[in-house]
């Protein structure tokens, strides 16, 4: 059972779409990247891969500004539109119903900056793309003290050039936060 941790919203059961559409990030994990995260009132957060938007939920209830969830399957967008507004976080949401790359386009040309980015792809996608180009195409959308949370399922030795990083391992699933800075 997927379900809000803490915040405004906690213990709020989310709806899961069937089959193999998501893999909701688990509560362990889940748990563990906001307790890495610290405090985000406040933050400005982008939801790439949005799901079921477990993530970017979880970011709200812990007073996130503002949270822009993008989902391109219409049946999983339906559930995570449901899912923010059993929530009561509509006010505070944007859904873009849209490709992943097609939306960053979009808010790279109107200059959207983010303090928060989630990227949570089907692993699948790792079969043509590496972590570091998720990092790097959505670079230009976080602001200078930003985060990027990646999930991944294998790996990584390097990191983008500007970026910090530091990974946690869950069995098969990595979890790494990019910061800017110095390698």
């Amino acid at each position: 059972m997927l379900q809000v941790l803490t915040g405004t919203a906690k213990g709020r059961k989310l709806k899961v779409p069937k089959g193999k559409t998501v893999r909701p990030t688990t509560s362990r994990i889940k748990k563990s990247i906001f307790d890495t995260l610290g405090d985000i009132s406040g933050l400005k957060v982008l939801d790439i891969f949005a799901g079921s938007g477990s993530l970017g939920i979880e970011a709200m209830s812990r007073e996130a500004a503002h949270v822009t969830f993008i989902e391109k399957n219409p049946s999983v967008y339906k559930i995570l539109r449901e899912n923010i507004s059993l929530c009561g976080f509509l006010d505070r949401a944007t859904l873009i119903f849209a490709h992943y790359e097609g939306a960053l386009k979009k808010l790279q040309k109107s200059w959207e900056k983010f303090d928060l980015i989630f990227i949570d792809p089907p692993y699948i996608l790792y079969g043509k793309q590496q972590v570091n180009d998720f990092i790097n195409g959505v670079s230009e959308l976080l602001e200078n003290e930003g985060v990027i949370v990646i999930e991944h399922n294998y790996k990584i030795d390097d990191t983008p050039m500007g970026f910090r990083r530091i990974t946690k391992s869950f069995g098969g699933t990595q979890v790494s936060f990019f910061r800017r800075g110095e390698e």
